[in-house]
């Protein structure tokens, strides 16, 4: 890889986790490099990420890390970017992750966190410039599900529909009457000085204590993703999008996305060298 200045867009890949509701799956291979489509999970979030002008990406390595390793050196070889992987353990909280690699983070820099086990591609530009103009320090962003269970739509008493594969939007929660709840997508862009916000040294769980404090300051705001995002939690997660490969065109649209993206960093390079 070519190394490049450190003032170009900054992202933290999650991907140290055991991946263990993968079963079986996960035994000899890390749940980043499963397979969608003939290419490994990670290699749809590099090339995303890479498409939308990030070039400093940080890895928290744990389980199976060298795999990752040696896969993320093989396909960055020949790209302008600086890739930062970093050994930290393998049943590590995420907390005690983001703590081992923050300070490869310059100062008051924003970067995107995310998990390596989602297929992706919206806004990610637009959804930044939400995060600068509302002056956040943590943006967080929704998506829609659809439901796996049927779904009743009720009236009073009365249901006056039902339907399934349906998108839910909202959900109420008898936790807070006030307003009502949307999905997390695991994708935010934080300001490192977000993380002056909770107690490193303490056992807490790093979505709650950030996300809970920076609620507390009101520094906070929510992007409405719209694109794709499919998370892969478990096995039929990962037959159902391989088989969205196959039978729709959507999904396809992020692997072509991608290849056009290498393609191009690749003439890039050729041309500098030309130079």
């Amino acid at each position: 890889m070519v190394e490049l200045q450190k003032n170009d867009s900054w992202a933290v890949m999650l991907c140290g986790g055991l991946g263990s509701r993968m079963g079986s799956l996960t035994s000899k291979t890390p749940k980043s490099l499963l397979m969608v489509s003939g290419k490994p999970i990670i290699w749809y979030s590099f090339w995303t990420l890479y498409k939308y002008g990030f070039r400093n990406f940080i890895l928290p390595l744990g389980y199976l890390g060298n795999m990752i390793r040696e896969y993320i050196q093989q396909i960055a070889c020949d790209i302008e970017c600086n890739i930062y992987m970093v050994d930290t353990g393998i049943e590590t909280s995420i907390a005690n992750r983001i703590k081992k690699i923050k300070n490869i983070i310059p100062e008051k820099t924003d970067f995107l966190l995310l998990n390596t086990d989602t297929l992706f591609d919206f806004d990610i530009p637009k959804m930044h410039k939400v995060h600068i103009t509302n002056n956040s320090l943590v943006t967080l962003s929704s998506v829609d599900v659809i439901s796996p269970w049927g779904i009743l739509t009720v009236s009073g008493e009365n249901i006056i529909n039902f339907d399934r594969n349906r998108k839910v939007q909202k959900l109420i929660s008898n936790h807070d009457v006030k307003g009502y709840g949307v999905v997390n997508s695991g994708i935010a862009w934080i300001n490192k000085n977000a993380l002056n916000l909770i107690n490193f040294e303490k056992d807490i769980d790093f979505e709650t204590e950030l996300f809970g404090s920076a609620i507390k300051e009101k520094r906070i705001s929510h992007f409405k993703l719209d694109g794709i995002w499919f998370p892969i939690d478990t096995p039929k997660d990962l037959n159902s999008i391989n088989y969205a490969f196959d039978v729709e065109e959507k999904p396809k649209d992020i692997l072509l996305s991608a290849l056009s993206t290498i393609n191009n960093a690749n003439h890039k390079n050729q041309n500098d060298m030309r130079i």
